[in-house]
């Protein structure tokens, strides 16, 4: 009787250690499930931030053609004026090329 009681204790004490590793096994897959979580976190706000990063950019180029179309219109506007100083100067030499003829 004694031997069949030592068998059940030994056998209770084989089913309490491997309870106990599946246990442990539960937990280091716990661990494991976290650890991917934190990292899916952590490369959702890699793309994120590469996304304003990207956007940061695109705005970067939009302002810098802003600057060049405001630096040509303001190019076009000095030809403008050149232009038009020119004309006045061409129409008063031609007055004074009349007046000169008509006296």
């Amino acid at each position: 009787m004694k031997e069949g009681e030592r068998e059940r204790n030994e056998t209770k004490e084989g089913e309490r250690e491997r309870n106990e590793s599946k246990e442990g096994e539960r937990e280091r897959n716990k661990t494991i499930e976290g650890e991917k979580e934190g990292n899916e976190r952590k490369e959702g706000e890699r793309e994120q931030n590469e996304m304003k990063e990207g956007e940061r950019e695109r705005n970067e180029t939009k302002e810098g053609v802003r600057e060049r179309n405001k630096t040509k219109e303001g190019e076009r506007e000095r030809e403008e004026s050149k232009e038009g100083s020119r004309e006045r100067i061409e129409m008063k030499e031609g007055v004074r090329e009349r007046n000169k003829t008509k006296e």
